[in-house]
């Protein structure tokens, strides 16, 4: 029975009882008056009692965030050269070592490049031996003018022509060296664009995203490969504002929850707080990684993750 139903019943008993006294049955009115104002008197008493006895409402004072699980350590890895893919050596899943071999070019036209400027580099050494030749003639020569000149045997003509033999000679020298040093630096570029047709692995790890196929062109800068080292994880949120970052500190206690897994729920904490904040959404946003207690294995890079953090106060 609800209270608006035992006050109806109580302004029935006293309206019972007061008609009874009008109609002179006293003693039984009497008796039903004081049973009907004893009951008033309980009802009020526990109804203030039943207030008394309600706990305060506290508010949720933990700050909430979305997050996505991310490997401590990952490649995303991009072809540094453009080019057509000429061979794909690992698959989606595999565990690679740093520095296994994972895609390579065509490397033909690379090839020819190097070639090439191999060529052009000995071209232009044998042009630096033939200048170093001709300033030793010029210098010969120009010493033998000086020594007749000084015995009064030579023409001031031909030891000035000596003289400028010898100085030309000795810029081109110079020129031959300078072109030589070019030649060998674009064979060096060559050579690293060469190098730079295969791609590596940086890190022991897994597959974890691989989008290419032989045959295909791959422009330079496009993610083609991506390596997760799975043996450590943790979670990154950009989702919380100026406001709610104030609360938050490093080692404050968080839960996450995870969408794709209902029963799941994993205790960590707050490892980091990135000090520079982002314009996203409207809003500055501060970056803060999250450190698990535990792990599931259930769990894929990418996966959202729900996030509460408790603050120390």
């Amino acid at each position: 029975m609800n209270n608006l139903q035992q006050d109806r019943k109580g302004t029935g008993m006293f309206r019972a009882a007061v008609s009874g006294l009008l109609t002179g049955r006293r003693l039984p009115a009497i008796l039903l008056l004081a049973v009907m104002i004893a009951g008033i008197w309980w009802l009020t008493q526990g109804r203030q009692a039943a207030k008394q006895e309600l706990p305060p409402v506290k508010a949720d004072a933990r700050v909430l965030a979305e997050g996505i699980v991310f490997p401590v350590r990952y490649a995303q890895m991009v072809m540094p050269v453009d080019g057509t893919i000429g061979e794909v050596l690992v698959k989606e899943g595999e565990r690679v070592k740093a520095g296994q071999p994972l895609i390579g070019l065509v490397r033909r036209d690379y090839q020819a490049r190097v070639g090439s400027a191999g060529a052009d580099v000995s071209r232009a050494a044998a042009a630096v031996e033939q200048a170093r030749v001709n300033v030793a003639d010029t210098e010969r020569e120009l010493a033998r003018q000086l020594h007749l000149d000084q015995a009064g045997a030579t023409s001031r003509q031909q030891l000035d022509q000596a003289r400028t033999a010898a100085e030309r000679s000795r810029a081109a020298l110079a020129q031959a060296e300078a072109d030589l040093k070019t030649q060998e630096n674009l064979l060096v570029e060559a050579e690293s664009l060469l190098d730079k047709t295969e791609l590596r692995a940086p890190i022991d790890g897994t597959v974890a995203y691989l989008d290419v196929k032989v045959g295909e062109h791959a422009a330079g800068g496009t993610v083609l490969v991506r390596i997760a080292d799975e043996t450590a994880w943790e979670i990154r949120s950009d989702d919380l504002t100026e406001l709610m970052i104030a609360k938050v500190r490093p080692g404050d206690v968080a839960v996450l929850t995870f969408d794709g897994i209902a029963d799941l729920e994993i205790p960590g904490q707050v490892k980091f707080i990135r000090p520079y904040g982002e314009k996203k959404r409207g809003d500055i946003t501060y970056t803060v990684t999250i450190d698990p207690d535990r792990w599931d294995d259930r769990l894929r890079w990418n996966m959202t993750a729900q996030i509460a953090i408790a603050p120390v106060e």
